[in-house]
């Protein structure tokens, strides 16, 4: 009985820890910077925070996939990243809503 309980509790700290790593980093904000080539993104949340993209890195607007050449300036997005020292990577970036286009 004591090591049934033992498992089922040492099982629920694992489990506690793996869905903690999942959902630790995200940030929602107003992109600032795009580059492309550089492949990284400048969001605006509560500061601004510099974001690396790779290739695995899925973006995403609503249902459709996305490129990073696709986010523009004045997004608003939700990222989803890890962090590795100073170097934030993005695993997910969520366009939430574009930027209204000025009258000409």
């Amino acid at each position: 009985m004591k090591k049934s309980l033992l498992l089922l509790v040492a099982v629920a700290v694992v489990l506690g820890f793996s869905a903690m790593a999942v959902y630790a980093n995200e940030k929602t904000g107003v992109v600032k910077s795009v580059n492309v080539e550089g492949k990284t993104l400048v969001v605006t949340a509560a500061r601004e925070l510099t974001f690396t993209v790779t290739d695995a890195t899925k973006i995403v607007q609503g249902d459709k996939e996305k490129t990073l050449a696709d986010i523009k300036v004045g997004a608003k997005v939700t990222v989803v990243y890890e962090n590795a020292g100073e170097t934030r990577t993005a695993s997910k970036i969520t366009i939430l809503a574009v930027p209204e286009k000025k009258a000409e």
